[in-house]
């Protein structure tokens, strides 16, 4: 967390929001399991059977706009209300100031807000998709989302500094998400609250028609009777390999780090020019 309080960082940070409609069709599909379980291949999958569009993190990460809302739903989860002095219920109007254009919503985000999406949107169908190799899941992990498990005081720290983009990718996804989820360390806690995560969505106790469990191995098939469609005949989506993820990551982050390097410099000449200016006056004054 930053030492600033929200209002003040909304508004030195903040940033237009997401062009959004009015919700036309009603959320069909929530795919609740953590990143890096096969969420993008999902996603591509879901598309394909006409549940577009489908949240993914990606939504979420790059256009940073987003992530500002995001964290605005964090802030209701986990602060409680100062009048009742309880914990905020949230609510399908909530999570459609993100979500109003989509009728599917899967990766971190619905892993986060699971039990509250759930709730949010009972007629939407839940899938539990899961790693069924605990240490491959991990391994992936570390090599994609990693990146957020940090917030190291390092040169990109300061230039988040001077950046909305880089700013709401710190405090959102590093400083909020991350921790919360993951109980402080992803590198420390991650396996056993992805076991834990699992055991919660299925004590939620949903009815089979509503809840499936999955993994990307199991393919079209169960997938496809459980959304009631056919079968495609094309292959399963491949989806997101680690390095792929870095390097769409990469693409989006050079942006914002030549603008934040951009306003260092303008930051800089300004606050020389003021100094020089101030020193002058004393100088003058003084003589």
């Amino acid at each position: 967390m930053t030492l600033l309080p929200d209002p003040v960082i909304h508004y030195l940070y903040g940033l237009p929001p997401p062009t959004l409609n009015k919700r036309k069709e009603p959320m069909q599909v929530l795919a609740v399991g953590i990143s890096r379980s096969g969420t993008e291949s999902l996603r591509q999958a879901l598309h394909i059977l006409g549940f577009e569009h489908t949240h993914h993190g990606f939504d979420t990460i790059l256009p940073p706009s987003s992530l500002e809302g995001t964290y605005r739903l964090l802030q209701k989860k986990y602060n409680t209300d100062p009048v009742l002095g309880q914990q905020r219920k949230l609510t399908a109007e909530d999570f459609d100031t993100i979500l109003s254009d989509c009728v599917g919503v899967s990766d971190l985000m619905a892993a986060e807000f699971a039990p509250e999406l759930i709730a949010a949107y009972p007629n939407a169908k839940v899938i539990l998709n899961t790693r069924r190799d605990l240490d491959s899941w991990y391994s992936s992990m570390q090599q994609t989302m990693g990146y957020f498990d940090k917030n190291p005081i390092d040169w990109d720290w300061f230039k988040s500094w001077f950046s909305a983009e880089l700013f709401w990718i710190r405090q959102t996804m590093c400083r909020t998400m991350m921790p919360r989820f993951f109980r402080g360390s992803f590198h420390s806690n991650g396996k056993w609250v992805h076991e834990q995560h699992v055991a919660l969505v299925k004590g939620l106790g949903l009815p089979e028609e509503r809840l499936l469990e999955w993994s990307v191995e199991d393919g079209w098939e169960p997938l496809c009777k459980f959304l009631g469609k056919s079968v495609p005949e094309q292959a399963f989506p491949d989806g997101n390999p680690p390095k792929a993820w870095a390097e769409r990551i990469s693409r989006t982050m050079k942006a914002h780090h030549e603008r934040a390097i951009r306003n260092m410099l303008i930051f800089g000449a300004c606050f020389t020019g003021i100094m020089v200016a101030g020193v002058g006056a004393y100088l003058r004054l003084s003589s």
